[in-house]
Protein backbone atom coordinates (compact mmCIF):
# COMPACT_ATOMS: atom_id res chain seq x y z
CA UNK A 1 0.00 0.00 0.00
CA UNK A 2 2.97 2.37 0.64
CA UNK A 3 4.07 1.49 -2.79
CA UNK A 4 0.98 3.06 -4.14
CA UNK A 5 0.83 6.04 -2.16
CA UNK A 6 4.42 6.69 -3.18
CA UNK A 7 3.37 6.35 -6.99
CA UNK A 8 0.08 8.51 -6.91
CA UNK A 9 -2.57 5.79 -7.40
CA UNK A 10 -6.09 5.94 -6.30
CA UNK A 11 -7.46 3.45 -3.92
CA UNK A 12 -10.99 4.30 -5.40
CA UNK A 13 -10.39 1.82 -8.28
CA UNK A 14 -10.87 -1.58 -6.73
CA UNK A 15 -9.39 -3.71 -9.81
CA UNK A 16 -6.20 -1.89 -9.04
CA UNK A 17 -5.41 -4.22 -6.36
CA UNK A 18 -5.78 -7.95 -7.27
CA UNK A 19 -3.32 -8.59 -4.41
CA UNK A 20 -5.67 -9.10 -2.13
CA UNK A 21 -8.35 -12.07 -3.54
CA UNK A 22 -11.34 -12.51 -1.50
CA UNK A 23 -9.98 -15.76 -0.26
CA UNK A 24 -11.23 -16.40 3.53
CA UNK A 25 -14.68 -18.09 3.68
CA UNK A 26 -14.92 -17.48 7.52
CA UNK A 27 -16.05 -14.66 8.49
CA UNK A 28 -17.14 -15.83 11.90
CA UNK A 29 -14.79 -16.61 14.13
CA UNK A 30 -12.65 -14.88 16.43
CA UNK A 31 -9.75 -17.03 15.19
CA UNK A 32 -8.65 -18.28 11.61
CA UNK A 33 -7.25 -21.83 11.75
CA UNK A 34 -5.25 -21.09 8.37
CA UNK A 35 -4.58 -25.55 8.78
CA UNK A 36 -8.61 -26.10 7.88
CA UNK A 37 -9.33 -25.88 4.39
CA UNK A 38 -12.67 -24.51 5.27
CA UNK A 39 -11.15 -21.64 6.24
CA UNK A 40 -10.64 -20.52 2.88
CA UNK A 41 -13.40 -20.39 -0.02
CA UNK A 42 -13.11 -22.68 -2.98
CA UNK A 43 -10.99 -20.79 -6.09
CA UNK A 44 -12.17 -23.30 -8.44
CA UNK A 45 -15.64 -21.37 -8.14
CA UNK A 46 -16.42 -18.18 -9.07
CA UNK A 47 -17.66 -15.91 -6.00
CA UNK A 48 -21.46 -16.37 -6.94
CA UNK A 49 -21.08 -20.22 -6.91
CA UNK A 50 -19.60 -20.59 -3.38
CA UNK A 51 -22.44 -21.76 -1.74
CA UNK A 52 -25.38 -23.75 -2.99
CA UNK A 53 -27.82 -21.33 -2.37
CA UNK A 54 -25.96 -18.21 -4.07
CA UNK A 55 -25.34 -20.75 -7.21
CA UNK A 56 -29.18 -21.77 -7.70
CA UNK A 57 -30.14 -17.49 -6.99
CA UNK A 58 -27.84 -16.73 -10.22
CA UNK A 59 -28.93 -19.64 -12.53
CA UNK A 60 -32.69 -18.76 -11.08
CA UNK A 61 -31.62 -15.28 -12.75
CA UNK A 62 -30.29 -16.56 -15.68
CA UNK A 63 -32.62 -18.66 -16.58
CA UNK A 64 -35.73 -16.17 -15.76
CA UNK A 65 -34.10 -13.62 -18.16
CA UNK A 66 -36.03 -13.27 -21.61
CA UNK A 67 -32.86 -13.39 -23.99
CA UNK A 68 -35.88 -12.92 -26.74
CA UNK A 69 -36.33 -9.86 -25.28
CA UNK A 70 -33.06 -8.46 -24.23
CA UNK A 71 -32.61 -5.29 -21.28
CA UNK A 72 -31.83 -2.07 -23.09
CA UNK A 73 -28.84 -0.41 -21.58
CA UNK A 74 -28.41 3.30 -20.52
CA UNK A 75 -26.80 3.92 -23.90
CA UNK A 76 -29.20 1.97 -25.84
CA UNK A 77 -26.73 -1.38 -25.93
CA UNK A 78 -28.60 -5.31 -25.91
CA UNK A 79 -27.35 -7.32 -23.13
CA UNK A 80 -27.67 -10.77 -23.24
CA UNK A 81 -28.40 -12.90 -20.18
CA UNK A 82 -25.20 -13.43 -18.00
CA UNK A 83 -23.93 -15.11 -14.36
CA UNK A 84 -22.05 -12.57 -13.10
CA UNK A 85 -21.76 -8.60 -14.15
CA UNK A 86 -18.81 -6.84 -14.02
CA UNK A 87 -19.38 -2.97 -13.30
CA UNK A 88 -15.68 -1.65 -13.66
CA UNK A 89 -15.25 -1.50 -17.18
CA UNK A 90 -17.35 -2.89 -20.26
Amino acid sequence: MNLNSLAGRSYNDLMQYPVFPWILADYQSNELDLNNPSTFRDLSKPMGAQTPERLEQFKKRFSEWDSDNPIKGGDELNQCPYHYGTFYSR
